[in-house]
């Protein structure tokens, strides 16, 4: 009785000893083969095997008795699954297969197979079951249904643990992978985006403006007496439009021949002394040198007195600098200041300031679009008759590069000089990732 009871203390610390064995092994296929292989001095089989079956259909192979690796497409695994397949469990999950049963692959030497259906834990929600398949020979020994049904208890546990455990590998791994291939496929559209070939385009104001302009400008000092037209009035060449205040001028002028004929009888008596006294030479000299200057200041007089009235230096249309004539009048000016100036010539240009910045785009072809601020919803074009190779200063005191276009006769009706606008600028086609990088780099600089 006392070796009866140690013997049944080993077996169930052997069991024991077997499930914490189980657990420890980290994925399905060491669990299956743990099973396969340590439960063989509890069990006494000929030979064992585990499988995994799903939906009553999928049947895997799982482990093998004392095999490093599985043969799931070998004759003998073929047979064992179909008759998997085909066997119909007891309410306890237990088949018995006697050897006329068998089919012909697995009826040799006497083989009765003991099949046990594992059943996964209710809280691993998992729809399969596993199914243990042992080899006897000639008859299963007693008590080993009941320590299958143990041992299978364990082994369930195990395999749904490992399962469940790679499963979530799985899912982490799936997940990462889908991360980084969602990554990598937004990373190639961008870089494919970079390669877009865009317009390169930018945007400028502009002015209208007259083909030919003329300025006239102040030659002396003086007070503006009277503006003869107003400012968009349309003058003829060489007409009157400015006068200046006479008054000094031409007593500057009586003053200067006032002077010239008492020089001229000063000289005229020294000559005469000159007959009798050659002493009286040298004082000839001298009256003949200021009667020079006195010519010269008379000259000069008459010279202010001529270019006292300032005429149009062209045809065209007359644009004041003090937009009024009224307010001309009695101005006074130095010389060189601008007086006035004359839009002339046929049809009407258009002026665009082109920040350097944007200059690129005239290193090519382009094509100008304008609207003006009266009528945005109304695009016009024109040929570019220049395009300026430096910048110049412009209104708001930033480089530009000047632009002119020469609009069509149809397009200028209706249209006024000075009238401003948008012009949009379309050149020629760059890769979008150049486009962006440029306007980055000039974002970055404070342009």
């Amino acid at each position: 009785m006392a070796n009866e009871n140690d013997a049944r203390l080993k077996t169930f610390a052997l069991i024991i000893k077997f499930g914490h064995d189980l657990f420890e092994k980290k994925d399905l296929a060491g669990v299956a083969a743990a099973a396969v292989n340590d439960s063989r001095i509890l069990l006494g089989f000929r030979s064992s095997a585990i499988y995994r079956m799903q939906d009553h259909k999928k049947i895997d192979l799982l482990g093998q008795f004392a095999q490093t690796e599985i043969h799931e497409y070998s004759a003998a695994v073929l047979a064992q699954k179909k008759l998997i397949a085909d066997t119909v469990f007891d309410p306890q999950g237990i088949a018995v297969i006697g050897n006329e049963h068998l089919p012909e692959e697995l009826s040799g030497n006497d083989a009765v197979y003991l099949l046990c259906r594992l059943t996964p834990p209710e809280t691993a929600h998992q729809e399969c079951s596993y199914i243990w398949l042992l080899e006897y020979e000639k008859d299963v020994p007693k008590n080993v249904i009941t320590t299958a049904q143990l041992l299978g208890r364990s082994v369930a546990e195990a395999l749904c643990l490992a399962e469940c455990s790679a499963s979530g590998i799985r899912r982490k791994f799936t997940r990462a992978s889908g991360r980084a291939l969602r990554m990598a496929l937004l990373a190639a559209l961008l870089g494919g985006a970079m390669l877009i070939p865009v317009e390169e385009r930018t945007t400028a104001e502009f002015m209208l403006k007259a083909p030919a302009v003329t300025a006239a400008y102040a030659k002396a000092d003086g007070f503006v007496s009277q503006c003869l037209k107003q400012d968009g009035a349309y003058v003829r060449k060489d007409e009157v439009i400015v006068r200046f205040d006479t008054a000094e001028l031409q007593y500057r002028l009586e003053n200067a021949r006032a002077a010239l004929k008492e020089a001229e009888a000063d000289l005229e008596l020294a000559r005469q002394n000159a007959f009798t006294d050659e002493k009286n030479l040298g004082k000839v000299k001298l009256q003949q040198a200021r009667c020079d200057i006195l010519k010269v200041s008379v000259k000069e007089a008459e010279w202010y007195l001529q270019n006292a009235e300032i005429k149009s230096p062209a045809e065209g249309v007359l644009v004041l600098t003090d937009e009024w004539a009224e307010q001309a009048s009695g101005k006074s000016v130095r010389t060189g200041d601008k007086l006035f100036e004359i839009y002339g010539g046929s049809g009407m240009i258009a002026e665009i300031m082109v920040h350097e910045r944007d200059s690129s785009i005239l290193q090519h072809t382009f094509k100008p679009e304008l609207f003006l601020h009266t009528a945005p919803e109304k695009g016009f074009s024109g040929n570019v008759i220049s395009a300026a190779q430096y910048p110049v200063l412009s209104e708001k005191k930033t480089y530009c590069y000047p632009i002119r276009i020469q609009l069509e006769d149809e397009t200028c009706k209706n249209l006024r000089f000075g009238m401003r606008g948008i012009a949009k600028l379309t050149g020629e086609k760059i890769s979008l990732g150049y486009y962006l990088f440029k306007n980055l780099i000039l974002y970055f600089r404070n342009w």
